[in-house]
């Protein structure tokens, strides 16, 4: 019985088939169960290719060894055809599942481009179609390629530029210069990387407008990563003033605009330059650092508006300024200054607050050395754990005030107004300041020498006494806020909203005004 089946050999191939197909399909569809469950994604594209594989495989070895048709049957080859690409489709499937797999941020695969993956897995399927044509078809490759090389030498010849833009991408591409995200500048442009692709780079500029650059022309010009090799970019910044300042005074305030300008880092610290002395000015260069390109006409903008206000409170003079007084009359120009207290309204302005009750002498040698300061809308004018060795009234405009708790949080303690005193605290108990304070619009304000404070302190007890209660006001206060935010962070039920507001308001009562440290 064996012998006759072994020389039947259609009948042996037929009972083969007919066990051996559903044991296989049994057999792929447990493999493909046990890579779902390992990995945990769905692998529909592999499990396909299975399905397509082994029929097709079934109906080629059906006609071709039970049916016994020619190799040259349309249908013969028909199957062959299907079961070829199939096997070529699965191919490619269990690469991209075995790559995606082993695949990390950090590892090889990683650093790979994916134009070099998509142009091996396109070679992989033209030499697999030319096999399907050569081997099942019968196709002469020979001349086919001969008449592709004539077509091809046409075709290059008037897809010139677009090749050079193609090869020119996947040069790039591969070099792995840029990203998406990068902030790049080519020839007088500078934009952010949007998309690449094989043929060209889109930007979008910080017009906010698209700029779609060739790879050609990309790949043949010059240009600049801001990105790269790491995200922050230093910026370099000049201004001059008069050359006979001192150039430590002026570096002291340029590094108080850079610290407070808002996005300027402080590791690496911002630095100063003196760069020329020339004409009768100083050149000085200050470098910025900063971690989102994006942002530099801001960082720019804010700093520039921050030294004008640091260059003012330390009297620091711009070139142009000596040009525009030879020019106009100072007294008369209109600087839109006119709300500004000068040093002769001084005191006529602390007298209209009622910030003291002191004696019309008391109140001169009080002022005696004070200077006035202005401050722009977001710069710091006090800031905790350092000492200024005096302290401030506000004579216009208005700052917020923060107390720094235990875990280098900012817990808002209000706002101080035109009358209130900030950092009167760390001066007389000369220690370092517990608060910081921004300007929440533009802020004059005067500070107070320590010495003269102290003279009119000994020969007036009444006012030491006023300003002593005020500040134990003040730090019970500060207090109260740190606790409540020590009991917040423990997840306890703090101080009452009701309460922390009687404490403010009998600091603003003890003293006739709100006081900050």
């Amino acid at each position: 019985m064996l012998d006759w089946l072994l020389q039947e050999t259609w009948l042996a191939w037929g009972v083969g088939l007919l066990i051996g197909f559903p044991l296989l399909t049994i057999l792929f569809g447990e493999m493909l169960y046990r890579i779902e469950s390992n990995s945990g994604e769905s692998r529909t594209s592999l499990g396909n290719a299975l399905y397509f594989v082994l029929p097709s495989l079934v109906v080629w070895l059906l006609l071709t060894n039970v049916l016994e048709l020619s190799d040259s049957n349309a249908w013969v080859r028909f199957a062959a055809t299907i079961f070829w690409i199939s096997l070529i489709y699965l191919s490619l499937s269990a690469f991209n599942l075995f790559w995606s797999a082993h695949s990390t941020e950090d590892g090889w695969q990683s650093r790979i481009p994916s134009l070099v993956l998509n142009i091996a897995r396109l070679f992989f399927i033209l030499l697999g179609v030319a096999f399907v044509m050569s081997s099942v078809w019968g196709i002469d490759l020979g001349k086919m390629l001969a008449a592709l090389g004539v077509g091809s030498i046409v075709l290059g010849l008037a897809l010139q530029d677009t090749l050079g833009g193609l090869f020119a991408g996947i040069t790039l591409i591969s070099a792995r210069q840029f990203k998406v995200g990068d902030w790049l500048k080519t020839g007088d442009v500078t934009g952010q990387v949007v998309t690449v692709n094989w043929y060209s780079v889109t930007l979008k500029t910080l017009e906010n407008d698209l700029l779609v650059i060739p790879n050609s022309v990309l790949a043949r010009d010059t240009f600049r990563n801001y990105s790269q090799p790491s995200p922050v970019h230093m910026e370099r910044v000049i201004i001059r003033f008069w050359e006979e300042h001192p150039p430590n005074l002026v570096r002291k305030a340029l590094l108080e605009a850079a610290h407070a300008t808002p996005g300027v880092l402080e590791e690496p610290a911002p630095q100063v330059i003196l760069r020329e002395l020339a004409d009768d000015a100083g050149a000085y260069e200050a470098l910025l650092y900063f971690n989102d390109y994006g942002r530099i006409d801001q960082v720019r903008d804010a700093f520039l508006t921050h030294a004008w206000y640091a260059a003012k409170r330390y009297n620091i003079v711009f070139p142009y300024e000596d040009y525009q007084l030879y020019h106009f009359a100072g007294s008369e120009m209109n600087l839109g200054s006119d709300d500004l207290v000068t040093p002769e309204k001084l005191l006529g302005r602390l007298k209209e607050l009622e910030v003291f009750e002191l004696s019309a002498e008391e109140m001169e040698n009080l002022v005696r050395g004070a200077v006035i300061q202005r401050f722009g809308s977001g710069e710091q004018i006090v800031r905790a754990g350092v000492e200024y060795g005096k302290f401030f009234v506000v004579l216009r405009g208005s700052a917020r005030k923060y107390v720094v708790d235990h875990e280098g949080r900012e817990q808002s303690m209000g706002t101080a107004e035109p009358g209130d005193l900030i950092g009167v605290v760390a001066a007389l108990r000369n220690c370092k300041n517990m608060i910081t304070v921004y300007a929440s619009s533009d802020v004059q304000v005067v500070a107070l020498s320590l010495e003269s404070v102290e003279q009119v302190l000994k020969s007036n007890p009444q006012f030491a006494q006023d300003l002593e209660q005020d500040i134990e006001a003040r730090l019970e206060t500060i207090d109260s806020i740190l606790q409540r935010s020590d009991r917040a962070g423990r997840g306890e039920s703090g101080i009452h909203p009701a309460n922390l507001r009687q404490l403010l308001s009998r600091n603003r009562r003890s003293a006739g005004h709100s006081e900050s440290k």
